[in-house]
Order: structure tokens, then C-alpha cells, then sequence
């Protein structure tokens, strides 16, 4: 196996398990059936995660967080609707090619037991609040205001991504981006 095909094994391990995770959450996640989705032996998921499953749990929700931090960081180059709109176009994306079968795997374990994997899961949220403060206060936002106001979009997107899942529909995702659009331009406006 060449360093690239390692790396690619590797890749789509921590792709399989977020996806796993985001579907049946953490205890569902069998690292057997991620290792047969890869088209791996299992003993390459513990050559790979020598921590087993809970390493592979961890990577997988914090990958998850940097790709979409990386998305929505990138689309703040136009405007903060457009952070906004990114961060829901990934969920719906996901949403729409899984059938409404699988969500966001930060929210899965932010939920859960596992007190690493729920540090991890604030630490990202506290990530994308982050890069939706500075593009809400480089629209305009009041700097007070900007931080409250971030957290109400993460929290409110994940929270509409839960309930699409719930109504298997687009409508409560699509619906929540429309008003908190309007909030932020009427923020932003005062």
C-alpha cells in the first residue's frame, strides 16, 4: 500500500465514520461494518485508530468541524448571508443525499455520553460561533451583539437540521436560514 492509498484508507474511515455517526450516532458505530465500507480488513482500522473506536469517533466529528469551518470561513468572502448560506447548504446537502437518514455527527455526540467527544463537540460549535461573530461584525453587527447573535444561527441551523431530519423535509432548514437572514440584515441595519 503506498502512502497515498494509506492515507486515502484513512480518509474514507473517518468519512464512513461520520457519516455512521451522524446516521445512528456513537454506540451504533460498529468499527467491523466502517472497515467492510471502506473495503478494508479490520485490522487496518486499528493500524490506522490505534485508540479503536473512540479515536476514530473523535477525528471523524473534529474533521467534520474543520470542513465546515473551512466552508463557511471561505464564504464569508461574501457577506455573512453567505457564511449563513453555506453552513445550510451543507446540511442539505447531506440531508438530501442520505435520504434524511443522517444529520450532523457534532450534534450526534454533543448529545451523547462520552464527555471527550461532547468537549469536542462544544469546542467546534464555539468554532463556527466564532467565524460567524467576525462575519457578522464585519457586516455591520454591533460587537455586543455579534456573539449572541452567532450562537442563535449555529444553534438554531443544527436545531433545523434535527427537525428535517424529524419531518423528512427541507422546509424547517430552509425556513430557519430565510428568518435568520432577515434577523441578521435587520441587526445589521439598526
Amino acid at each position: 500500500m503506498t502512502p497515498d492509498n494509506r492515507h486515502d484508507t484513512r480518509r474514507r474511515m473517518i468519512h464512513g465514520a461520520a457519516r455512521a455517526i451522524g446516521t445512528r450516532g456513537v454506540g451504533a458505530m460498529s468499527l467491523r461494518d466502517l472497515a467492510k465500507e471502506a473495503g478494508v480488513p479490520l485490522g487496518s482500522t486499528y493500524h490506522h485508530f490505534p485508540g479503536g473506536k473512540a479515536q476514530l469517533a473523535e477525528e471523524a466529528v473534529t474533521s467534520t468541524g474543520r470542513q465546515v469551518a473551512r466552508l463557511v470561513d471561505s464564504a464569508r468572502e461574501q457577506g455573512i448571508d453567505g457564511a449563513i448560506e453555506a453552513f445550510t447548504r451543507v446540511w442539505r446537502e447531506l440531508l438530501v443525499e442520505t435520504d434524511f437518514r443522517t444529520g450532523c455527527p457534532v450534534l450526534a455526540v454533543a448529545t451523547g455520553d462520552d464527555p471527550v467527544l461532547t468537549e469536542t463537540a462544544r469546542g467546534i460549535f464555539a468554532s463556527w460561533q466564532e467565524l460567524m461573530t467576525a462575519g457578522l461584525v464585519e457586516a455591520g453587527v454591533p460587537q455586543g451583539r455579534a456573539p449572541g447573535l452567532a450562537r442563535m444561527i449555529v444553534a438554531s441551523l443544527e436545531g433545523a437540521v434535527a427537525v428535517s431530519r424529524a419531518e423528512r423535509s427541507l422546509e424547517p432548514l430552509d425556513q430557519v436560514t430565510e428568518e435568520l437572514v432577515a434577523l441578521v440584515r435587520a441587526a445589521r441595519d439598526r
